[in-house]
């Protein structure tokens, strides 16, 4: 690295971090980003679901080649009810994370940013309100020092940048994830992304994610953990309607990582840090799609951050953007990440048959208050009666 002044500094190199590096480099700006790893997408550390109903926000097209597997719809499991959503919002696509994050970190390479791997940040130096003066990262050759006009981070649910910024116990405000994918599987419905929800997933749920016919990730996540993460997993295989699908199944790879569920921080804007992706919780809920939402917010941070360099408007212009684009998904995720982590946070059976509702969309928000009163018995009747081909409108 010769460099020791930029215009932007993008620190992580995923799908928010390259987006934005794209998006400023592509506009005309000197821009660096830097990645701690030495592989671009190495290791993979989510379920690599997309959904179609975000492609149309997309500031470019995804190439077929990287669409490796049509989702047709989602099936939700608890307390022994199953019921199926199809098209529309529920559609999507699987994808391979490695060649996906490879192939949009080559976009931003190819628009002229400049990536740095194996290349950590270690510190940050601040003038007054947050603005960021100096940046000093590790690298291979040692210790450099990085003067940017602006800094964009996009370094994931343990953001370095947030953690200078002031914040801490990060961990506390993420759902850990237990992950494998797996081979040689019995898929009842290939094209059908699975949810489950119950005592073997704390306060979250646990899923079958098809990527072929015979092969899916396969994981478990927990929001209040109540026991170990591994004896969850365990007992999410024991389901029999699991147990058919995975008996013979064969583990691929690890795939497991942390997902942040509640905000990292009060704003995404600091002085002269804008926060992308997961350190800035820029998921949807309940499913946690986070990979197309980061994209889309990491092109309108690294236009942001063009058009403050060049006088054109301010940085606190980015939420307003954001906000702009997808306000009406953000303000449904925030309502129900609120109802959810309520829920979840009881262990009563019904909860599971509650959050089970609001995510299919049986249950809408505004029914909750009155479901909590209603028992057990009465709440599963009700699921029970559900048409399983019902679609989202």
């Amino acid at each position: 690295m010769h460099e020791n002044k930029c215009d932007v500094l993008v620190v992580g190199a995923g799908p928010a971090g390259s987006s934005a590096a794209r998006a400023v480099a592509e506009a005309g700006s000197n821009t660096i980003f830097i990645d701690k790893k030495k592989e671009i997408g190495v290791p993979v550390q989510c379920a690599e679901a997309i959904g179609e109903y975000l492609i149309p926000f997309l500031p470019f097209t995804i190439p077929e080649e990287q669409l490796i597997w049509k989702i047709d719809g989602m099936s939700f499991w608890a307390e022994g009810i199953t019921i199926e959503r199809s098209g529309g919002f529920w559609s999507g696509y699987a994808i391979n994370r490695e060649k996906f994050d490879k192939w949009l970190a080559n976009n931003a390479i190819q628009s002229g940013a400049k990536l740095h791997l194996e290349t950590e940040l270690i510190d940050l130096e601040f003038s007054e309100n947050y603005h960021v003066t100096k940046a000093i990262v590790k690298t291979g050759d040692g210790v450099k020092e990085i003067e940017p006009k602006v800094v964009i981070a996009a370094d994931g649910v343990y953001s370095k940048v947030l953690n200078k910024l002031g914040f801490t116990n990060l961990k506390d405000k993420c759902g850990e994830v237990l992950s494998f994918e797996m081979n040689n599987l019995n898929l009842y419905k290939p094209t059908y992304e699975q949810l489950y929800i119950g005592d073997f997933a704390p306060g979250a749920y646990a899923y079958i994610f098809p990527l072929s016919k015979s092969r899916a990730n396969v994981g478990v996540s927990s929001l209040f953990p109540t026991k170990k993460l591994e004896r969850c997993y365990a007992e999410f295989l024991e389901i029999p309607e699991v147990k058919k699908q995975l008996r013979n199944g064969d583990k691929v790879v690890e795939k497991s990582g942390w997902a942040p569920i509640h905000y990292l921080a009060d704003k995404w804007v600091y002085g002269n840090v804008l926060l992308v992706g997961d350190a800035a919780n820029q998921n949807f809920k309940p499913f946690i799609e986070g990979i197309l939402p980061g994209i889309i917010c990491g092109d309108i941070a690294g236009k942001t951050a063009y058009n403050f360099i060049k006088g054109a408007n301010l940085l606190s212009d980015y939420q307003k953007r954001v906000k702009d684009k997808l306000g009406e998904f953000f303000l449904e995720s925030d309502y129900v990440l609120d109802v959810l982590y309520e829920l979840g946070k009881s262990l009563d059976k019904k909860s599971h048959l509650l959050r089970f509702g609001i995510s299919a969309d049986i249950f809408s928000l505004k029914e909750i208050e009155k479901l909590e009163k209603a028992n057990y018995t009465i709440l599963k009747n009700k699921l029970d009666r559900c048409n399983n081909s019902s679609s989202r409108k």
